[in-house]
């Protein structure tokens, strides 16, 4: 690969390195301070006006291998059509024609994506660090009276939820309670079933008994009239 691609292969790792750094999710602080010394630093603006330079070269060569490939596409002919020398060079012509091709157009693309995004962002952050100074301007501009009256208001608030949360703290104990003492009733009544059900069951074994003991007693009188 001669130099001017390998610098070109170089600029758009550069490049891909840059984007990832500008969308990677850092810290709001790092991030400003990073964006504000790339935006106010004169290193990086003499850099950005070289790349400039580079970047109209860059667009040179992909016009060159533009019209490269076209020249190789125009050498096709049927004269060599079984000549494996001529199509394997022929085909590795088009091989680096079409990769320069690629190369010189994907930095040369990723450089505008770059070029917008970094606007963005600094837009972005700008609008950040507006908003924020409102917000403070905004709080010390505020009466005394005001933020009294707004703490005031915030500790009637809180009064209020301990007063509703001790009302419902009494409310569960009670019904706790009661859910205690119908638990209670419930064992009592379900004891004097149990009571009852025995005396029914010992009431109808001594009615059985009592009957047949009345039935012995009324043959045994019967037997004695006869006897008489």
């Amino acid at each position: 690969m001669p130099i001017y691609y390998s610098l070109t292969f170089g600029i758009l790792l550069t490049e891909m390195i840059a984007f990832g750094i500008l969308v990677t999710p850092l810290p709001t602080r790092w991030r400003r301070a990073m964006m504000k010394f790339a935006s106010t630093s004169p290193v990086i603006a003499n850099g950005l006006y070289g790349l400039k330079i580079v970047f109209a070269f860059i667009f040179v060569l992909f016009l060159d291998t533009l019209n490269r490939l076209h020249r190789i596409e125009s050498e096709v002919s049927d004269e060599h059509k079984h000549d494996y020398n001529y199509e394997a060079n022929l085909k590795a012509k088009r091989f680096y024609a079409q990769r320069n091709i690629y190369l010189t157009g994907f930095t040369l693309f990723l450089s505008l994506i770059l070029e917008r995004t970094s606007k963005l962002v600094l837009d972005m952050l700008k609008r950040e660090e507006e908003l924020d100074n409102a917000k403070k301007e905004a709080i010390s501009l505020l009466p005394f009276s005001y933020i009294f009256t707004q703490s005031a208001v915030t500790m009637k608030d809180q009064q209020r939820l301990i007063d509703l949360e001790s009302t419902y703290t009494k409310q569960v104990n009670e019904l706790t309670k009661e859910i205690k003492e119908l638990k209670t009733k419930e064992l009592d009544i379900e004891t004097l079933k149990k009571q009852v059900e025995q005396q029914s069951v010992e009431y109808n074994r001594l009615s059985d008994e009592r009957n047949e003991f009345e039935k012995k007693a009324n043959l045994m009188t019967l037997e004695t009239r006869k006897d008489i």
